[in-house]
C-alpha cells in the first residue's frame, strides 16, 4: 500500500478512535500538565481571556468525553504573557518550575515569538494555535508548531473573497477594483496586509490607492486617516484591526460619511471580536471578518469525524456558556488543543523526536476536525494553509454570521455594496 495512503488511514483511525473512545467509563489515570500562555492583563487581555476560555472548554470536553490525553486527565497551568518580555519569562517559569513539557497559546503575534524562543532554549515543545506572524515558523526551530494558518493564508483568503465574491456584485472586474489597505503595525497586521497587497496586485491587478499603518494602542482619533482615505475613493477598505481600533475607525467613517463598498478584515480580534458587535449593535452592520465558522455553518458539510467533534464542542460550549455558537477565540484554542490531543494520543509521549515524527506523519483532509480543519504539517512546523479551512463572516444586526463559502452556510451576505450609512438595516 502507498505510504501516503497508510498515513491517511492511520491518522483517520486515530481521529475516529478518539471520537469513539468515550472510554466507556474507564477512569483517567494521573494528570498531564499543559502550559498555556495568554495575555491575561494589559491592552488585549479581553482576547487572551477568551482564548484561555476556549482551551478550558476543550480541556473539559476532552476529560469528560474523550479519554483525557494519553489516558491522563488534562490539566492547564496558565501564565500571563502581558508583553514579549513577560511571555519569555513566563514560558521559562512554566518549564522550569511547573515542569510542563509543552506550552501552547499565545493568541498574539507580538507574543508568540518571544515565548517560543524561550521554550526552544529549554528544548520544550511550543504548540501555537493563534498567532499568524509569517516569521514564526521560519526560524528553523524544531520545537515549534502552529495549527492555525499564517498571515500569508489570511491575506490569500481575503483577496480570494474580494476578487471572486465581491467584485462582480459591484459590477466590476477584479482588476477594476480600488483597494485601500489599512492596518495596525504589529507583525500580525503587517503579515496579513503585505500578503494581501502582493496577491491583489500580482494576481488580480487591483489598484492599490493606499497602504497605511498605525499604532493600535495609541491611536485614538481616526479622523485624519478617514479623511485621507475618503479623498482616495476606494471600493474596498482592507482593514486589519487589533481591538477597539475597529470600533473607532467605523465610528469615524460614519461621522465623516466615508462611503466605500466593503470592509474586509481577518482574525478573531478587531472586527472579528464579539466586542465590536457589543459596542455598535446594528450600527456595525456590514464589515466582513475571516474567521472560524459562526452561526449558519452547515456542520453536515464536514467529514463524519469532523461532524462528531464539531457538534460535541458546540454542544459543550452552549451547555457551559449559553452561547449558540463559540467565539472565534474559543474555536482557535479548541481546534489547536484537539489536534494536540490527537498527536499525543498517537505518540504516547511528549519526547521531542517522537512527538515531532508523529506530527509530521499526520495527514487529515479538510473537514476532519474542529472548525472543519485538516492537518498536514511541513518541516517548518506550519500546518498547511490549504488544510486550515476558514470562513468569511459578516456583522448583521449585532451578530457575526457565516456567509462564505456559500456551500458551507445557510446565511447570505448583505449590503453589497454597503450603500448609505443609514440604510444598512
Amino acid at each position: 500500500m502507498h505510504q501516503r495512503t497508510v498515513a491517511v488511514i492511520a491518522a483517520l483511525a486515530l481521529v475516529l478512535g478518539a471520537l469513539g473512545a468515550v472510554v466507556h467509563g474507564q477512569p483517567l489515570s494521573g494528570e498531564y500538565r499543559l502550559g498555556v500562555l495568554e495575555p491575561l492583563t494589559g491592552p488585549i487581555a479581553f482576547e487572551g481571556k477568551r482564548h484561555l476560555e476556549g482551551y478550558e472548554l476543550m480541556r473539559d470536553l476532552i476529560n469528560e468525553r474523550f479519554g483525557g490525553v494519553m489516558g491522563r486527565k488534562l490539566v492547564i497551568v496558565a501564565g500571563d504573557a502581558v508583553d514579549p518580555t513577560a511571555a519569555a519569562s513566563e514560558a521559562t517559569r512554566l518549564i522550569t518550575r511547573e515542569g510542563v513539557k509543552i506550552i501552547t497559546g499565545t493568541y498574539s503575534s507580538t507574543l508568540c515569538g518571544a515565548a517560543s524562543e524561550a521554550a526552544a532554549r529549554h528544548n520544550a515543545i511550543y504548540w501555537e494555535t493563534s498567532c499568524v506572524d509569517p516569521r514564526f515558523t521560519r526560524r528553523g526551530l524544531k520545537t515549534v508548531f502552529r495549527t492555525e494558518i499564517d498571515g500569508t493564508g489570511f491575506g490569500w483568503y481575503n483577496i480570494e473573497f474580494i476578487a471572486k465574491h465581491l467584485a462582480h456584485r459591484f459590477g466590476k472586474k477584479p482588476n477594476e477594483l480600488r483597494v485601500a489597505f489599512l492596518s495596525e503595525d504589529s507583525s500580525y497586521g503587517q503579515g496579513v496586509t503585505e500578503a494581501a497587497r502582493a496577491r491583489a496586485k500580482q494576481e488580480f491587478g487591483m489598484a492599490e490607492v493606499a497602504a497605511e499603518y498605525y499604532a493600535f494602542a495609541t491611536t485614538n482619533d481616526f479622523t485624519p486617516i478617514v479623511l485621507k482615505l475618503k479623498a482616495l475613493n476606494p471600493d474596498v477598505v482592507h482593514h486589519i484591526a487589533r481591538g477597539q481600533d475597529a470600533v473607532l475607525f467605523w465610528r469615524a467613517s460614519r461621522e465623516q460619511n466615508f462611503q466605500f463598498k466593503a470592509l474586509v478584515h481577518a482574525g478573531a480580534t478587531g472586527y472579528g471580536s464579539p466586542d465590536f458587535g457589543k459596542a455598535l449593535g446594528a450600527d456595525g452592520n456590514g464589515p466582513f471578518a475571516l474567521l472560524e465558522p459562526g452561526p449558519g455553518f452547515i456542520v453536515e458539510k464536514l467529514r463524519p469525524e469532523g461532524q462528531r467533534i464539531e457538534r460535541a464542542f458546540r454542544d459543550h460550549v452552549k451547555q457551559k456558556t449559553g452561547l449558540d455558537s463559540p467565539a472565534g477565540g474559543h474555536q482557535l484554542a479548541a481546534g489547536g488543543l484537539w489536534l494536540l490531543k490527537l498527536v499525543l494520543d498517537r505518540a504516547r509521549t511528549d519526547e521531542l523526536e517522537k512527538f515531532r515524527a508523529t506530527v509530521m506523519a499526520m495527514d487529515l483532509p479538510v473537514g476532519s476536525s474542529v472548525n472543519g480543519w485538516g492537518v498536514k504539517f511541513d518541516e517548518s512546523g506550519q500546518n498547511s494553509n490549504a488544510r486550515v479551512q476558514h470562513y468569511m463572516l459578516q456583522w448583521q444586526n449585532g451578530q457575526l454570521l457565516t456567509v462564505w463559502p456559500e456551500e458551507f452556510t445557510t446565511n447570505r451576505a448583505k449590503w453589497i455594496p454597503l450603500g448609505a450609512w443609514d440604510q444598512r438595516k
